[in-house]
């Protein structure tokens, strides 16, 4: 059994950070890692810690050791985290999957000098005296009867607390590790727009009722009143149409990063996001079709609109195949061996980049100069197109 031990906190420990305090962050952080039990040092703040946790289902199994430590945790490892230090279950990860043989081990993070310690149980008695000591104290004693990892924490998130700059320093630094885990899969514009917006938007959403889903919804409204307005076949609608789509993009990047930042993802969240996000796709793609035909009634729009909707069905029977059924085929565990695996990779994480809603500033763009019949013409062939090549490059099983 692993043990993730919270040293005691300090008034600092309850400065809310993307929206929750301190040290219940830490908490969820080590629940989120792993560890099988979580033990916190109440210090003189058992009632307070008491009403917090309690208040919070996640929460009510921690334990508050109104004991020394050493008598409540006989075995396994134990990790010994700071009660007023913001860290991530990324970071608590590499903690947890380190094994101790021997010494305690010793994760210190350069920039702020602050520290991790990873021991066995039973050397809890000899460090008893630690535990309630400041970082520089500790690492001053655990360098003489530790040994320090060779995986510093530099490249994780490790930010000692005191005050409210301090505080806003930490947040700052969360924003800035959530938005780089996003980057892979965002599209250039989504990641430099986008997320700058949303995060905006989340930074002050953290701190209100709403839930993910709840975002989610509003989001979804806002993507089918602008599927509406594009319907009308109206350059003025067009315009406000496509806006407003730009909008529910920005949104959907929301939903997610509350989630992530409370600790608030569920699978049933994930498929809603995604079946919604796919809702609003076939109402735009629609709304799209039946504006050009009201918008120019003269023209042969019904063959087109009816090849458009085969298009856009098998882009996403395809889309469904390759990446939802499968998601390792983008992204596989094993990197490829093969130049023609090397290829087969790049060109499938090609295609799923075609997949992000980027092309709503293009939508936006020919809207504004009346021109949206070239993304729909565009769009009647180019389905075609992405189907049978996300297929056929699928299909390069031998390529490793």
């Amino acid at each position: 059994m692993n043990t993730a031990l919270i040293l005691p906190p300090t008034a600092a420990s309850f400065h809310p950070i993307g929206g929750l305090p301190l040290i219940q962050r830490t908490v969820l952080s080590a629940l989120r890692s792993g560890f099988e039990r979580v033990i916190v040092m109440p210090g003189n703040n058992g009632a307070r810690l008491q009403q917090l946790f309690t208040a919070d289902p996640r929460t009510r199994r921690v334990e508050l050791a109104n004991q020394p430590p050493a008598r409540l945790i006989r075995e396994g490892q134990v990790a010994l985290i700071p009660g007023d230090c913001l860290v991530t279950p990324t970071t608590l990860n590499r903690v947890y999957d380190t094994r101790v043989n021997g010494r305690p081990v010793v994760f210190t993070n350069g920039a702020t000098g602050e520290n991790l310690v990873l021991c066995h149980a039973a050397a809890l008695p000899q460090l008893e005296d630690l535990l309630e000591q400041s970082a520089s104290a500790r690492l001053a004693r655990l360098q003489q009867i530790g040994e320090t990892s060779p995986d510093a924490l530099d490249d994780d998130l490790c930010v000692h607390v005191t005050d409210e700059p301090s505080a806003r320093l930490a947040e700052d630094r969360l924003f800035a590790q959530l938005r780089s885990s996003t980057a892979a899969s965002d599209g250039p514009l989504a990641r430099w727009i986008d997320r700058s917006v949303s995060q905006w938007i989340s930074r002050r959403l953290v701190y209100t009722p709403l839930r993910p889903n709840h975002i989610t919804i509003i989001g979804t409204a806002i993507g089918l009143l602008a599927a509406w307005c594009i319907s009308q076949g109206v350059h003025a609608f067009e315009i406000l149409g496509t806006a407003l789509f730009l909008c529910a993009t920005v949104i959907d990047g929301v939903d997610g990063e509350v989630a992530r930042l409370k600790f608030q993802e569920t699978p049933f969240g994930h498929k809603f996001d995604i079946f919604t996000d796919n809702v609003v796709h076939v109402a735009i793609f629609t709304a799209l079709a039946i504006g050009q035909f009201r918008h120019y009634p003269e023209a042969n729009y019904p063959l087109l609109i009816g090849l458009f909707l085969v298009g856009l069905a098998s882009a996403m029977a395809a889309t469904y195949w390759c990446f939802l059924r499968e998601p390792q085929a983008v992204r596989p565990l094993a990197a490829p061996r093969t130049t023609k695996g090397k290829v087969r990779k790049a060109l499938l994480r090609g295609f799923e980049s075609l997949m992000n809603r980027d092309f709503a500033y293009v939508l936006f763009v020919l809207a504004v100069i009346n021109r949206l019949q070239w993304f729909f013409w565009g769009c009647v062939f180019g389905t075609y197109l992405f189907s049978a090549g996300l297929l056929w490059i699928h299909r390069w099983r031998d390529a490793d």
